[in-house]
């Protein structure tokens, strides 16, 4: 028990580091689950079972979630007998080709959290109402298998590398969404949300073409990369020339100037300043999104949904760089005696990073929102008792990212439910679920996850971690747990 404790929590650690430099799923779990006020930030179409809620800051609710489509803990971490410990594939004794094998020719890790600190939801007559303000970070990560292979191995196996589509797409923004749905005689809910996005910071790659083929007499990089920023706080040095001076940046690493790059503000002053205020805010960087969907009962028992969101965009305005490199550079080896005072490697380095140099320029660009499609069906066993399912894909740079989902809903009284829930995330079919609801006269909370007792069951095998918590007071709900005079659907 220890080492499957032990297990878990380290992957935590690693989520949090992927996090860091590593755009992210939702829950599925919760999508059909009694109990959940804000399971309409799936399908704004939904209804809760409660005529009013009102979310307690910062957890209202609170979500993480880290995935890798290719990586699980066991190809990364293994134990080592005689060191008597766990070790990583880079340890002297660690297995790196097991670590090669496991890679897919493109990998991809995705990471991101939000914080809703305000949360609102009210019905009136038919209609209800919803207004959110959330902070989000999301992240989508990927590297090819051969930059791996590089890294670990060198050119020893193979000569050839497509480094291509090695990308990092990441946002930090304010959501100020508003919602409505309206209720059709517990038959037919439709529902949509508008949200305002106000842009903090963000990485968008546009493009990502590396090659190189390397033999005994030379080697050949060939690049075209375009990459666009907005950094606040971060002061690149640009040379007259327009390239991103890189000497000046090596003088800069020391600790005690690092000040000169990163002018983070230091006190109140700076940051209720109108330039301190806006960048804080996002109000430079705006963008707009929406969400719609619809949850119909075609016939006694059986609920079909479906809901596409984050239609939208953001424009970054403030504290933009774009890089752009094109290279098509070849090293034939260099010359030299014995007798020459002279620094081999970085002679190498001085040569590549001339070939290589990064044009900056400063010019607005607007980034795209990762959309999501759901579609969900459910059947109502008894009034207590629901069983669904629910597809959601997640598009990307024109990529489709699937999961699916199953889960058994039980309420045996109005103030508790749960659910069990199995998904599929690409190749990756070891994935049980759970939720679990609870209400104690106004208070409502809630915790959530797709694969906390897979990480039980399959320690080795755990390659995601999501998790979504939430507290509420509630008001206006049924305490019997009877469907009358509401929608069949959270």
């Amino acid at each position: 028990m220890p080492e499957r404790i032990r297990f878990i929590t380290i992957l935590c650690c690693m989520a949090i580091l992927a996090w860091t430099g590593a755009s992210a799923q939702f829950s599925n779990t919760y999508y059909y689950m009694y109990m959940v006020p804000q399971a309409n930030q799936l399908n704004p179409a939904f209804q809760p079972e409660c005529r009013s809620y009102i979310g307690f800051p910062v957890l209202s609710p609170l979500r993480f979630e880290v995935v890798s489509n290719s990586l699980h803990y066991k190809d990364i971490f293994t134990w080592n007998s005689s060191e008597g410990k766990y070790i990583t594939f880079m340890h002297p004794e660690g297995d790196k080709q097991k670590f090669l094998d496991a890679l897919k020719p493109m990998n991809v890790i995705r990471a991101g959290a939000s914080s809703t600190l305000i949360s609102l939801g009210w019905k009136q007559e038919m209609f209800f109402f919803t207004f959110d303000f959330s902070e989000r970070i999301d992240q989508h990560l990927s590297f090819s298998r051969d930059l791996a292979e590089f890294l670990i191995n060198g050119n020893l196996v193979q000569s050839k590398f497509n480094f291509s589509d090695l990308a990092n797409n990441a946002s930090y923004y304010h959501e100020l969404a508003f919602g409505v749905s309206y209720n059709f005689e517990d038959e037919f809910q439709l529902g949509a949300r508008a949200k305002l996005l106000l842009g903090t910071g963000n990485v968008t790659t546009r493009q990502s073409d590396i090659n190189l083929k390397t033999s005994i007499d030379e080697w050949n990089l060939k690049s075209d990369i375009l990459v666009d920023a907005s950094l606040p706080y971060v002061d690149l040095p640009i040379d007259e020339d327009g390239y991103l001076d890189i000497d000046s940046i090596r003088s800069l690493t020391e600790l005690d100037q690092m000040d000169l790059l990163l002018g983070i503000p230091t006190g109140l002053p700076d940051l209720i300043t109108p330039s301190g205020l806006s960048t804080v805010f996002g109000i430079r960087n705006p963008g707009f999104a929406l969400d719609f969907g619809f949850n119909y009962r075609p016939v006694e028992k059986v609920i079909v949904s479906a809901s596409v969101l984050n239609l939208g965009f953001i424009r970054w305005r403030n504290s933009l760089y774009n890089f752009t490199q094109e290279t098509d550079y070849t090293f034939e080896g260099v010359e030299y005696t014995l007798d020459d005072d002279w620094d081999a490697g970085e002679a190498l380095l001085d040569s590549l990073e001339n070939a290589t140099k990064i044009r900056v320029t400063k010019n607005a660009y607007t980034s795209f929102l990762s959309a999501r499609v759901y579609l969900g069906a459910a059947y109502e066993l008894t009034e207590k008792v629901r069983f669904g399912g629910v597809f959601r894909t997640r598009i990307h740079n024109y990529k489709f990212y699937n999961q699916f989902t199953i889960s058994a809903n039980y309420q045996p009284f109005g103030m508790l439910s749960g659910s069990l829930s199995y998904s599929v995330y690409g190749s990756n079919y070891k994935n049980l679920g759970l939720g679990l609801s609870v209400r104690g006269g106004p208070l409502n909370f809630y915790f959530i996850t797709d694969q906390a007792p897979s990480a039980y069951f399959w320690p080795q095998e755990f390659s995601s971690l999501n998790f979504r918590l939430g507290f509420n007071l509630v008001f206006g709900c049924d305490a019997s747990g009877s469907k009358k005079d509401r929608p069949l659907i959270d």
